[in-house]
């Protein structure tokens, strides 16, 4: 697997988690997964057709994307299974389920990711911009119903954004930065003044415990520099700042295919992480995480077609801020 790091050599060991530090009673493990873009037969309307939906099933049926996942379901069902046998506290997924946001598309990505059956494994999960293809499929809450089991948590009153989950001594912060967008070429996220009000809210109620944030979209792509306009958050600066007064310690995004790291910053003051797509053929990644007061494990595990299997392809450790 072909990983951009931006590497900072002072905060990357390849050695597991150590020393305690914060006072944290025993690690929590997550897996971090994203942009499986799952796709099934679905009922169009009249109204799909003059929508970004149909622009977004040009691209899957001609100008490839559905060739590159095109062994979606035989990934995912490697990648649970690779879950299963590890002892892992929850599971983070990062957006971008179904390929047009198809409700159809929705169900099935639920059932892949084993949502529905007796020993569902514990989760937290925001959408990405493909799952909210339409102003009709975010106005319908698909995402939200087939993922439900997985947006369980602390919230503001009745709103679903934002909603943070306690996992052992962690609080893990689940925002949406997904929106329709009906301009073909427009691809942009936007988490909104209300939401980022109410994550101002939330921060306040929650206890002093290490916090992680989740969104779909990145802070910069893996080069260091900032998401194209087309592809980009636009309120990104702003909910930076209430990340940073809300004393994050790590933000966990999709969006991006290819997994990356990127070190805190001047300007960004916590480390970044992209899962890349856990189902893109020839990419197939998702990450493993072992968090003990300073100090995150980072497992970086990828697809192998031979086996069958997904395996360890890299592992580091990161320095986490801690700023109460």
């Amino acid at each position: 697997m072909n990983l951009s790091f931006v590497k900072d050599d002072t905060t990357l060991v390849d050695t597991p988690l150590s020393r305690p530090c914060d006072g944290q009673k025993k690690p929590v493990f997550l897996a971090h997964l994203s942009d499986i873009h799952v796709t099934a037969h679905s009922a169009w309307t009249k109204s799909d057709l003059f929508s970004k939906r149909f622009t977004g099933w040009i691209n899957l049926k001609i100008f490839g994307r559905g060739f590159r996942f095109r062994n979606t379901n035989e990934i995912l069902n490697a990648l649970m299974k690779d879950i299963k046998s590890q002892n892992l506290d929850s599971i983070v997924f990062s957006g971008d389920a179904t390929a047009l946001g198809f409700e159809e598309e929705m169900a099935k990505a639920a059932e892949l990711l084993g949502l529905n059956g007796p020993d569902a494994h514990p989760g937290l999960a925001v959408p990405g911009n493909h799952d909210y293809q339409t102003a009709s499929c975010a106005a319908q809450n698909h995402f939200e119903n087939h993922f439900s089991s997985w947006q369980k948590g602390e919230r503001i009153g009745n709103h679903i954004y934002p909603f943070a989950q306690k996992i052992g001594d962690i609080w893990v912060v689940a925002v949406n930065s997904s929106t329709p967008n009906r301009l073909p070429w427009d691809a942009r996220g936007c988490v909104g003044s209300d939401q980022l009000q109410r994550l101002k809210m939330l921060f306040d109620q929650l206890d002093d415990c290490r916090r992680i944030l989740v969104t779909h979209y990145p802070v910069k792509i893996a080069s260091g520099q900032k998401e194209r306009k087309i592809r980009a958050l636009r309120d990104l600066d702003s909910l930076l700042n209430v990340a940073t007064k809300g004393k994050v310690s790590l933000w966990l995004h999709g969006h991006r295919h290819d997994q990356f790291y990127h070190p805190t910053s001047p300007d960004v003051p916590f480390p970044v992480l992209c899962a890349g797509s856990a189902t893109q053929n020839g990419k197939w990644s998702y990450s493993r995480y072992a968090i003990l007061n300073g100090k995150l494990g980072v497992e970086c595990r990828s697809f192998n077609p031979g086996t069958g299997l997904f395996h360890k392809a890299e592992s580091f450790d990161v320095d986490l801020p801690y700023t109460y």
